[in-house]
């Protein structure tokens, strides 16, 4: 059961003690076999009140107020985060460990088969992963069937129930709500950042237009011009990035681009009403995640569009190596160890791309050569085959990334003034522009990644199922709560232990709303938890008074006491 855990310590420091006091076997013994002593046996007179029994039923036995409110505490936290991890966190956290696995291994595949060595081990390991992977993906669907069928259920289906179908559509709304404030309190930041970039912008311009040598001749990049037509410049790729900015990522546009993505989500609801109720027999719930599957298209359509839009902001060759090594990965998977003038071209190509992202130039005809060389091979090697197209596209792509190669107005901009400021100066500017970019990509990732696959499990249903989380947890608090001794008691242990923990799981359930990572969500419930624990602390300690003064106060069972000696 998920509340009988035994054995966690206890100690006047602290509510979850110090396991390091205990020595070998005889710790776990304290949790096992030494807790099933008969409460006045010597055996468990001699561990408590150091070890705390998380079995709520166990630590009653001890009389401890302490230990049977923070059991029950656990109990309830346990109970809501055991539904939670089944009904949502389990399955998507297992798959995003495994594709990181797997991200991993296809690179050290690729890898090694580049630099000429075997990679069967890697091969193996990869596809055991990929296995893993498209199970753990599929466990997914187990997510999707529960929401859509507790939604249907809401629904009232043919009886189209009213009342519980405007609870559910609620309950979403209010979901969805938590998460679009996040995307959009994350861009009112991003275009916080930018407005003081523009701002800083016409700050440094006006004092360089200040100076007298403004006819100055200044080479920058191998470009010679004067002193005020690089001004000029740098006041045209400031407008420009504005410009970029409003255009794409003011409030009207996001607006649009939600509109899109309840276009998109709503299509989705509808390919499941249109599955019938027996769609989860289908093979395709066995291989992968099929609601994150029909969605990804679209996704990345998005996702391509708006990383255009940030490319033109800023884009580095730093960038353009992230970039054309991702796509020589890809290629590399389509050879084999065997086809080593293909992989020595790929190398080559590597090798490129990463001198031009730490030297900033390279030999064009080089990489031009290379990549017509690739061509060559791809032709000869999958002649009249699927995959001659396909590789044919990834080539192509590649060298589309190569020569549409240009520097976001962000780095034309540093450039200059790189030139024209005294290096501090320099300095602190690049400091705001790196600062604003991180910004945007944040915002990105949260509008075109992490928004969407809520959007998607929300149009299925999962607001209301995750609700669920917390009322699992209420239930097992209320459960325990019942069989207190005495109102007192029971009040004592809701006000100190009980509420705090649902207030933890709630913030924890609200941080999962506002697409919060799972770390920042765990932090500000243990914060919200101890603040809770804090006021219902002082509570009780005002309740207790009240009971003394009107003769209603009654006093707590002594604390267990070792037995005497036989």
């Amino acid at each position: 059961m998920i509340n009988s855990v035994n054995g966690f310590e206890y100690s006047k420091r602290s509510p979850f003690g110090d396991v390091s006091s205990h020595r070998g076997s005889d710790y776990w013994l304290a949790g096992t076999e030494r807790n099933t002593e008969n409460i006045q046996g010597s055996t468990l007179a001699s561990i408590l009140p150091e070890t705390i029994i998380l079995n709520p039923d166990e630590a009653r036995k001890t009389n401890n107020l302490k230990i049977i409110g923070w059991s029950i505490a656990s109990a309830t936290i346990l109970a809501a985060g055991g539904i939670f991890f089944l009904l949502r966190g389990g399955p998507n956290g297992i798959t995003k460990g495994f594709l990181a696995i797997k991200n991993y291994l296809e690179r050290k595949v690729q890898k090694s088969k580049l630099s000429g060595m075997g990679a069967s081990a890697y091969e193996y390991l990869l596809g055991k992963i990929d296995y893993l992977l498209n199970k753990s993906q599929a466990v997914n669907n187990f997510t999707t069937i529960k929401d859509f069928t507790f939604k249907k259920i809401m629904y009232g289906g043919k009886n189209n129930w009213k009342y519980t179908r405007k609870l559910h559509n609620r309950i979403t709304s209010m979901f969805e709500k938590l998460g679009l404030k996040t995307v959009a309190n994350s861009y009112v930041k991003t275009l916080s950042h930018f407005e003081n970039l523009k701002n800083l912008n016409i700050s440094t311009l006006a004092e360089l237009k200040k100076g007298k040598d403004l006819s100055k001749e200044i080479t920058i990049n191998g470009v010679k011009l004067r002193k005020s037509e690089w001004i000029a410049l740098v006041e045209d790729k400031g407008i420009q990035i504005e410009q970029l900015i409003s255009d794409n990522f003011s409030n009207g546009v996001r607006r649009a681009r939600y509109l899109d993505i309840k276009k998109y989500t709503k299509e989705l609801e509808q390919s499941f009403d249109e599955k019938g109720p027996l769609w989860f027999l289908s093979k395709d719930t066995l291989n992968s995640f099929v609601a994150d599957a029909k969605m990804l298209p679209k996704k990345l359509q998005i996702q391509k569009n708006i990383n255009k839009i940030r490319n033109d902001i800023s884009y580095t060759p730093l960038d353009l190596y992230k970039d054309a090594d991702s796509k020589i990965m890809t290629i590399a998977s389509y050879f084999s160890i065997e086809d080593k003038n293909a992989l020595k071209i790929l190398n080559n190509l590597r090798d490129n791309f990463s001198q031009f992202s730490k030297k900033g130039k390279v030999n064009r005809n080089v990489v031009l050569s290379n990549l017509s060389s690739l061509e060559a091979e791809v032709k000869h090697l999958f002649v009249l085959t699927e995959k001659n197209a396909e590789l044919r596209n990834c080539v192509q792509e590649l060298r589309d990334i190569f020569i549409n190669y240009r520097r976001g107005n962000v780095q034309e901009i540093l450039d200059v003034y790189k030139a024209l400021l005294p290096q501090e100066q320099y300095e602190k500017l690049s400091k705001e522009f790196s600062k604003a970019v991180k910004s945007l990509d944040k915002s990105v990732k949260l509008e075109t990644e992490d928004f969407i696959n809520k959007s998607r499990d929300l149009a299925l249903g999962s607001a209301p199922t995750d609700i669920l989380s917390v009322l699992g947890g209420l239930g097992t608090l209320s459960y325990y709560l019942g069989k207190s001794d005495n109102s007192q008691e029971r009040t004592a242990i809701a006000l100190k232990y009980g509420i705090p923990a649902l207030v933890g799981v709630g913030v924890s359930l609200y941080g999962n709303a506002r697409l919060f990572a799972g770390s920042k969500s765990l932090c500000f419930a243990m914060i919200s938890s101890f603040i809770a624990n804090r006021f219902g602390s002082f509570a009780n300690h005002l309740y207790e008074n009240y009971l003394k003064k009107t003769g209603q106060y009654i006093e707590p069972q002594k604390e267990f006491k070792k037995a005497k000696a036989a």
